[in-house]
């Protein structure tokens, strides 16, 4: 992909595709926390809609999207435009930002009520994908939230700042502010990384414990840069990512940034996507 091609991907576009969402949108400008410091609270990172542009008043940081990717992977130029070639972006201003009201107001996921898992849809949702009952129900709840005028309910996992991340078998969404979640173990100086909830979950089910050590659900792969710091002072990083292109390139990254690290992938599920598929692959062959 060529610089100019790649400045003409939106980066409202980009984000979103990394899961993340502005927490409001006024004046022409979309608000973020920094995507560049970790466990900020107030929003200070800035993309103009029309410019295309972004910036971090928090360091003083600006640039385009190819500034951005070089700074949020720590890569150069050319790998950045490797990277944006590779997916399929949004080339222009998504619609759902055309109106800023509706963006701020009707567009905003609400959250009306959380509340222990009962429902008998996220139970089947939760037994169809494999996973423990009893795992699930202690780190899940049941998110009741309000969405563009319509109600909707899934299981909802926090994160770090206080968001949910939000799944049923129909929707996969997540609320502001987003981030990754930790869950402090008695071992602190080993850390273990999932991308999303149902693989930790899977990873209970199919151990029948929850780790001993400190972990870490990114929720998104575009937070890893956050968790960085913490990672590299871990005696020990366990990987459990994702077995696909962008899963390998994090784990390699990872690998070059910490001082010993173990990829659990291509051990317990070389031959499926991720350990959540791997569990239901599992469960197919107890069957027949």
């Amino acid at each position: 992909m060529k610089i100019s091609e790649a400045k003409e991907i939106h980066l409202v576009g980009f984000l979103e595709m990394n899961g993340v969402t502005p927490l409001r949108v006024r004046g022409g400008k979309a608000w973020y926390y920094s995507l560049l410091r970790p466990r900020e609270k107030t929003a200070s990172f800035i993309i103009n809609l029309k410019e295309n542009t972004w910036h971090d008043f928090g360091t003083g940081e600006h640039g385009d999207i190819i500034d951005l990717i070089t700074k949020l992977y720590t890569v150069d130029v050319k790998e950045a435009l490797q990277r944006i070639g590779s997916r399929s972006f949004n080339s222009s201003l998504p619609n759902t930002y055309d109106n800023e009201e509706t963006m701020d107001d009707r567009g905003k996921i609400s959250i009306e009520r959380i509340q222990e898992v009962t429902h008998p849809a996220l139970i089947n949702y939760i037994v169809k994908r494999k996973v423990s009952l009893l795992y699930a129900r202690m780190f899940l709840k049941e998110a009741y939230y309000l969405l563009y005028g319509r109600r909707y309910f899934a299981l909802a996992f926090q994160n770090d700042l206080g968001g949910y991340e939000l799944r049923n078998e129909r929707y996969k969404i997540g609320n502001t502010p987003k981030c990754f979640t930790t869950i402090k173990g008695k071992n602190h100086s080993t850390i273990n990384v999932f991308e999303g909830f149902m693989d930790f979950l899977s990873c209970c089910t199919y151990s029948c414990t929850i780790p001993e050590s400190t972990t870490i659900i990114l929720n998104s792969l575009s937070f890893l840069p956050r968790t960085e710091f913490l990672l590299a002072e871990a005696k020990q990083v366990n990987l459990y990512l994702d077995n696909d292109q962008a899963g390998r390139t994090a784990t390699q990254k990872i690998i070059g940034q910490c001082n010993l690290v173990v990829d659990w992938a291509p051990v317990i599920y070389p031959d499926h996507k991720d350990f959540n598929e791997f569990l239901q692959g599992k469960a197919a062959q107890r069957k027949k």
